[in-house]
């Protein structure tokens, strides 16, 4: 998803009204302080975080706007995928290497650093580089890129979140090693009118692939129009769906429905419109469960995550038309952690999440990465833990 530079804009405002305000209103305009507490057993350890430099370009294309993120174990590094629209250069997918420095090389304290070694363009089945809005032709998709996973047996999947106004809903994406489209289906996700349901840039943001490759989770980021509400300062929202899809043919298998939290409320009335809290990622944690990256961000508090576990054996609401009319119950979710505890630092715009290699004590590594916007005030952040599944945790 991108977030516009209106919202840094507005940001900068209402800490510079903060700033001559009187001491009471300046404890108001500050992130308050939470110690949370994870309700399941499984936990993160932060080992360390970097920034992927935006200043050289790659390939004739801008670093920035990593919005999905996965391991290629065959060759030790990760896929990446760029939300660009071919506005800084092609949309496209890009290598990354993610390790540890050598003690004696290291410059400072941080043991960790990410830089991208490849770049790649996503094309179409004709096997072009796909087109921005101004340059494609009427009734052509434009790419909005979101997630990216490497599948099994080669080849890519990644999903976009739709152009409403030029008719397309949010799709996901079969294509070769090389990025080149073999199959593409569009979930416009329609109410009983007949009306597409998804909101505007709130389409697909989450996706996770089947250890056999058949089929992938797929996760809106906010709820259908018909399902109520998006999450606000004030209020929770309606329930996000995450549907199950198969890679054969693009048919919806299955689908549930996830609660994302509330956003932190901003304390400034003209900017309220600009909370926002919903999926951002979501990655298979064994066969059962998927791990839930919420993502939010408000005016005063910045941006903040959130790493959920659900089990996948939630009630089906594939067939429900709508939940705000037939409400259905919702996932249970247990917190793994606040990534503002684990992130030593300001935490960015996480957009991605992938895990690494097994570590020799068993704990797996789970990377993050967040999507910068091409924005000078944001950075391509990455950030490097150890997760402890529950079954592993000491009773």
């Amino acid at each position: 998803m991108q977030w516009h530079r209106l919202r840094w804009r507005a940001e900068a405002l209402f800490k510079a009204t903060c700033t001559v305000l009187a001491s009471l209103v300046l404890a108001g305009c500050a992130a308050p302080s939470q110690t949370l507490q994870p309700t399941a057993c499984a936990r993160l350890q932060w080992l360390g975080s970097t920034t992927i430099a935006r200043d050289e370009p790659v390939a004739g294309a801008t670093t920035g706007g990593i919005s999905g993120l996965d391991y290629d174990a065959q060759r030790g590094d990760y896929v990446a995928i760029s939300d660009d629209r071919s506005a800084h250069g092609p949309a496209r997918w890009m290598r990354l290497r993610i390790g540890q420095v050598p003690t004696g090389s290291r410059a400072g304290p941080n043991p960790w650093h990410a830089e991208v070694t490849e770049v790649h363009p996503l094309r179409d089945a004709e096997g072009q580089a796909l087109r921005p809005r101004h340059a494609a032709a009427p009734g052509q998709p434009v790419p909005d890129p979101e997630a990216i996973r490497l599948l099994p047996g080669g080849g890519l999947v990644w999903t976009e979140e739709g152009d409403l106004g030029r008719g397309f809903g949010p799709s996901l994406i079969r294509a070769d090693g090389q990025g080149r489209q073999h199959a593409r289906w569009f979930y416009p996700f329609k109410d009983e009118a007949g009306v597409p349901g998804v909101r505007s840039n709130f389409g697909f943001e989450g996706l996770a692939v089947t250890p056999d490759g058949h089929q992938a989770w797929v996760a809106l980021e906010a709820p259908l129009r018909q399902d109520g509400p998006r999450a606000s300062g004030s209020s929770a929202g309606a329930p996000v769906r995450i549907s199950l899809a198969d890679l054969a043919d693009g048919r919806l298998l299955r689908q549930l429905a996830y609660q994302p939290d509330a956003a932190p409320a901003t304390l400034w009335a003209p900017l309220r419109r600009r909370e926002v809290n919903g999926i951002s990622e979501i990655l298979l944690d064994g066969p059962g469960h998927l791990l839930v990256l919420e993502r939010s961000y408000s005016p005063g508090h910045g941006f903040g995550a959130r790493l959920y576990r659900i089990a996948l054996d939630a009630p089906d609401t594939l067939a429900q038309p709508s939940l705000a009319r037939a409400p259905q119950p919702v996932a249970a979710k247990e917190l793994i952690a606040d990534l503002s505890t684990i992130q030593r630092g300001r935490l960015d715009n996480m957009e991605a999440m992938a895990w690494g290699p097994a570590l020799p004590d068993g704990r797996r590594l789970l990377v993050f990465a967040s999507d910068d916007n091409f924005n000078p005030a944001q950075a391509n952040q990455v950030l490097i833990t150890a997760y402890l599944p529950p079954e592993r945790c000491a009773p």
